[in-house]
């Protein structure tokens, strides 16, 4: 079998296998873009609730928007150590920052941008991830790729190939590819591309292309041990591990699409807890919806001696006349009424709603008068909706930024170095050359991701005060160095001490009389003579 149409039939047969997992993903994405509700007869008013997308964008601004700190382990490094560790996370904060200006060039969104969406709404991560070189420049690539578009296969070392199919119009392939020209009238037909990498190879697969695959490269990406490995990521939200639900126990037959089952279960979105009770609560609420409505233009009838009697226009619009000839009369029927037990389940679905969203609080609102405890209690819900799909994103990024490095101090890309710049989790901007040797035989980053309220931070403030307030015998219970790393995340805490101390120098009076001089002597003045004296 041809190298292509081996790599098309092992993804359409995969993408057949996991056919229960994507059809999940769309339903999910429905719920995102508040597809109409269709659960009632044709002819009623029908309500879809706002409540999945506003659920959403909130965890996806809380995950996105979580303070990350990514650090070398110093252990007890002398400083000169500890300087080497910090040029390893520079080279990864810095390219995060020029892959992020890379994706917004490509009018993509920002790396952790995609992935927050991406492990929130489709319950999976995955990109391409590789250091490219042309020319002479190396820039490092981590490309975010929609779930629902990627296929793959573990193996026992890790991944052993992952393939993003997509679909674009033949104009754009012929661009990208330098293909020929085919006729005017093909240039906007969809062709279907299959990327295709495992742990040697890049190949590109077109099938309507005449001359397929249009490429195929050895893509050089290898772990710490020179081991060939699949440049890409695939990291589902851990929520809860695979199960497979398969039984074996019976002796019955089985298909592999019942094996890929287990994917749709394993890597859920943060949609998972109320899909039926949103699908409830829209049937409540257009129930309501009907009731109200026909409260502005009731059901009525008009008795007559021939039965047949109509009224022109709209009897319960504001003036209106009805003209009626004697012995007929104009009859406005009871209003429809919900059964009495309604409201009372109304409030056990809102309730059920709750436990598998957010509360109201969190979006601004306050029910009824609460307590200050209860209301913190309250806003402290989001961290179990959340936190399963930030240590997904650790991992994700752990992974990007670890592959990063071992391709680069392979060597691969020379010795000359990459320019870098960004800010780190201190705020400090920085412009960093880092060469491969400056950041071999050093242990692997570690990515910290917390997602947090602006009252976390007086709480973190409280925390480190504490421990650093010396106890009965004289001694804090952590130095200010550890504090600093352990609980505050500071990016460079040396540079920290360096600016503490840079700032208390500045208050002794030798180095304050210097300064009182140098402004005199800018502005002119003769006074200046003085404090040189």
């Amino acid at each position: 079998m041809a190298i292509s149409d081996d790599i098309i039939d092992k993804v359409e047969r995969k993408i057949l296998d996991t056919s229960r997992l994507r059809e999940r993903m769309d339903d999910d994405y429905a719920l995102w873009n508040l597809k109409a509700y269709e659960g009632m007869e044709a002819g009623y008013e029908v309500f879809t609730s706002n409540e999945p997308k506003t659920f959403a964008r909130k965890a996806i601004a809380i995950l996105g928007g979580a303070s990350m700190t990514i650090r070398c382990p110093q252990n007890n490094d002398p400083r000169e150590g500890r300087e080497q560790d910090n040029a390893k996370e520079q080279f990864a904060i810095g390219n995060l920052k020029s892959n992020d200006e890379r994706l917004v060039r490509m009018g993509m969104v920002p790396l952790r941008r995609a992935m927050s969406f991406h492990l929130l709404i489709r319950g999976y991560t995955a990109g391409r991830c590789v250091l490219s070189k042309r020319e002479g420049r190396v820039w490092a690539d981590a490309t975010p790729w929609d779930p629902r578009e990627v296929t793959w296969e573990y193996g026992s070392e890790g991944l052993a190939w992952l393939c993003r199919r997509y679909a674009v119009i033949r104009m754009a392939v012929e661009d990208e590819w330098k293909l020929p020209r085919s006729d005017k009238s093909m240039e906007d037909q969809v062709l279907m591309v299959y990327d295709y990498y495992d742990e040697e190879k890049n190949i590109v697969v077109i099938p309507d292309a005449k001359d397929t695959p249009v490429k195929n490269e050895r893509h050089g990406m290898t772990d710490g041990y020179g081991i060939p490995r699949v440049p890409g990521w695939v990291i589902a939200n851990p929520l809860q591990p695979p199960v497979q639900s398969v039984d074996l126990t019976t002796g019955g037959s089985f298909e592999s699409s019942q094996l890929g089952d287990m994917l749709a279960d394993y890597g859920e979105s943060i949609f998972s807890e109320d899909r039926e009770i949103w699908e409830t609560h829209n049937f409540n609420m257009s129930v309501m919806k009907n009731l109200v409505s026909r409260s502005l233009k009731p059901v009525f009838g008009i008795r007559s001696r021939d039965g047949v009697k109509l009224v022109e226009g709209d009897p319960f619009r504001s003036g209106a006349e009805i003209p009626l000839a004697d012995g007929e009369e104009l009859i406005v029927y009871d209003f429809l009424r919900s059964a009495p037990d309604l409201i009372p389940y109304m409030t056990v679905v809102q309730g059920e709603m709750q436990r598998g969203a957010f509360p109201v609080i969190m979006h601004g609102e306050t029910p009824a008068a609460i307590s200050g405890f209860a209301m913190s209690l309250l806003k402290s819900g989001p961290a179990d909706k959340i936190l399963s799909a930030a240590e997904a994103e650790e991992l994700a990024i752990k992974s990007i930024t670890n592959m990063w490095c071992d391709q680069f101090v392979s060597g691969a890309f020379g010795q000359g170095g990459m320019q870098l710049s960004g800010q780190g989790g201190n705020r400090k901007w920085f412009v960093a050359s880092i060469t491969p040797d400056m950041i071999r035989e050093l242990p692997e980053l570690e990515i910290t991701l917390r997602p947090q309220l602006p009252e976390d931070d007086a709480a973190k403030i409280q925390l480190a005060n504490a421990l650093r307030t010396p106890g009965p015998t004289g001694v804090p219970l952590m130095s200010d160095y550890d504090i600093r790393e352990s609980y505050l995340d500071r990016q460079d805490s040396d540079q920290d001490m360096d600016t503490i101390l840079q700032e208390m120098s500045s208050m002794h009076p030798l180095v304050q009389a210097h300064r009182f001089a140098d402004a005199l002597a800018k502005r002119g003045d003769e006074g200046a003579q003085c404090w040189q004296a």
